[in-house]
């Protein structure tokens, strides 16, 4: 089975640029790990079709004050629903190795919310290339 870190370890091979700095990192792999999250959440043993957080995350501002927020509320519900999984459990450990605030180097709110639709959209490409036999597709 392959992991998202082996295929986020490539991409920053490729752009070094781009994930230079720990918040654009932070904000990608928590981008990840949300549509990682909503993804199982809906699958869960605990509550089939579960979009609770799939809601609350709609009622939210993606910026860098919200993103630990974010973040914290999937490790809740991944908790809650028991979706332990090697896929989820590589993605929260990204996010707790790479997101880093590095509060001398400014960041806009744009670059924040594009990196994590950019890591929330890559993810949901990644499971697409990668599938996993009698795991969720979405």
């Amino acid at each position: 089975m392959e992991l998202f870190s082996e295929y986020f370890e490539n991409l920053v091979a490729v752009q070094p640029d781009y994930f230079n700095n720990g918040l654009i990192k932070g904000a990608y792999l928590i981008g990840a790990y949300t549509k990682g999250i909503i993804d199982s959440s809906y699958f869960s043993e605990v509550s089939k079709k579960n979009e609770t957080f799939k809601k609350w995350l709609s009622n939210q501002k993606i910026t860098e004050q919200n993103l630990k927020k974010i973040f914290n509320k999937a490790a809740e519900f991944e908790r809650k629903l028991r979706l332990g999984s090697n896929r989820n459990s590589d993605l929260s450990t990204l996010v707790t190795t790479h997101f880093m605030c590095e509060k001398e180097i400014k960041v806009t709110q744009q670059e924040v919310s594009f990196a994590f639709i950019r890591g929330f959209n890559d993810y949901a490409k990644f499971k697409k290339d990668n599938p996993i036999k009698g795991e969720d597709s979405e």
